[in-house]
């Protein structure tokens, strides 16, 4: 079995036009103000290579292997935006990246990929506009056991399939820890407490919603009204079929990690 962190390097102005996420749907235009492009700069264009949560107006928070062995200088980020061919608009901003900081027991070898998480400081801060809006960290404690979250990025749509231009999402099962764990452990792979995952049990295989390639760092939005940001994507199976979990790094056991940073 074959897992895979969800990064991608896509070169937006060559993205192949698609329909969906992985069994997902297109995104509404204002539904996702958070949502972040994460973009990385190499061979003289800017692509963007990951998902990333808006928490405040300079601060940004994604996947750990999304920023590894990457330069501050070579990455930007792009808020306000819903279809990525889009032409700068009055909610669209840019920002360039001046630190970040990755959880400091980050192991991209690690069974799991532990404290897969990182923090993005931006050299100016954004405006908030109604497609440009902080997520609200979940709570420490908080489960949301069996109840169902949200899920979008700009990630493949299948495990071989090209990526799209609109931003996509899912609405998904978050199970819990003894369940993901009991699916995960038959490949020889541990779910902690600070892992955070979701699938639908009930789904036709192959015909799951799923994370893939380019949603890394993006949110897991659950609550009553999906506004609380209970995960950040990680990892999961490198076809991206759904017929496993997708695996979150689980933001309320990272609260006393996280705030001192942000607020």
């Amino acid at each position: 079995m074959e897992l895979i962190v969800f990064l991608c390097l896509l070169a937006t102005g060559l993205a192949a036009p698609s329909t969906r996420i992985v069994n997902g749907d297109n995104a509404q235009l204002f539904d996702h103000p958070y949502q972040v492009s994460l973009q990385a700069y190499s061979f003289n264009s800017w692509y963007h290579t990951c998902g990333a949560v808006l928490v405040a107006p300079d601060k940004v928070v994604t996947a750990a292997h999304c920023v590894d062995k990457k330069q501050a200088r070579n990455l930007r980020v792009v808020v306000g935006v819903h279809n990525l061919f889009d032409p700068p608009n009055e909610y669209q901003q840019t920002v360039a990246v001046a630190s970040f900081r990755m959880h400091e027991n980050y192991n991209g070898n690690g069974n799991g990929y532990p404290n897969d998480i990182a923090v993005i400081t931006l050299f100016t801060p954004v405006t908030y506009n109604r497609n440009v809006q902080p997520a609200k960290l979940a709570n420490e404690g908080v489960s949301y056991a069996n109840t169902s979250c949200i899920i979008s990025g700009w990630g493949q749509t299948s495990g071989s399939g090209g990526s799209p231009n609109t931003l996509q999402q899912a609405y998904i099962l978050k199970i819990s820890r003894a369940e993901c764990n009991a699916l995960w452990s038959r490949y020889g792979v541990t779910i902690t407490d600070k892992h955070i995952c979701v699938y639908e049990r009930d789904g036709e295989t192959g015909g799951r919603p799923s994370s893939c390639m380019g949603d890394s760092g993006g949110p897991m939005m659950c609550g009553n009204k999906k506004d609380e940001l209970a995960g950040v994507t990680s990892w999961g199976v490198s076809t991206c079929s759904g017929d496993l979990p997708s695996v979150y790094t689980r933001i309320s056991e990272y609260r006393t990690w996280l705030d001192p940073q942000i607020y």
